[in-house]
């Protein structure tokens, strides 16, 4: 298993993916989140040091929030850095499971824009659907979507999309 990566570390591989056209804060958002749940489905730790909570607008990092909100919703087209005493987070090249995937993911859902990947998130059944239905969608700050949760979520997907010997 390798080190778990901030957020912001597997945003910056999307915003290098992007070019320079650049992706949208929120986008970022739902990529990390479907980079997290996919990891999840054929592994059981997460690859990412945080949980993604139950936000209006679906799953959201919160670290990785406070480090883009600058932004809003014009397009970032250079990578981030959240400390500017340490290097700029990243996915080590050497990682090359956790690289292949990112890949994927972006191959799978860098073309849908940042609403349509935030309608993805919230479908009844997905998990932040069901985590913010248990609080009848007036979810307290800072509820973390269970990790159990995501990975039985994307297991499914798994089988469902016969991705099983993938």
């Amino acid at each position: 298993m390798p080190v778990p990566y901030k957020p912001l570390a597997v945003a910056n591989e999307f915003i290098v993916m992007a070019g320079p056209s650049g992706v949208s804060h929120m986008k970022l958002q739902k990529l990390v989140y479907c980079s997290y749940g996919w990891w999840l489905a054929y592994h059981d730790e997460p690859f990412i040091n945080e949980q993604p909570q139950v936000w209006q607008h679906g799953p959201v990092f919160k670290s990785l929030y406070f480090a883009l909100n600058q932004f809003g919703w014009r397009n970032i087209t250079s990578v981030q850095n959240d400390n500017f005493t340490t290097p700029t987070p990243r996915v080590d090249d050497v990682d090359d499971e956790i690289c292949g995937m990112l890949r994927w993911v972006w191959a799978r859902y860098g073309m849908r824009s940042a609403e349509w990947l935030s309608d993805l998130t919230h479908k009844p059944g997905s998990p932040w659907y069901e985590t913010a239905a248990e609080f009848s969608f007036r979810v307290p700050k800072n509820t973390p979507i269970p990790v159990d949760r995501i990975k039985a979520h994307y297991r499914d997907l798994v089988h469902e999309y016969g991705l099983a010997d993938a």
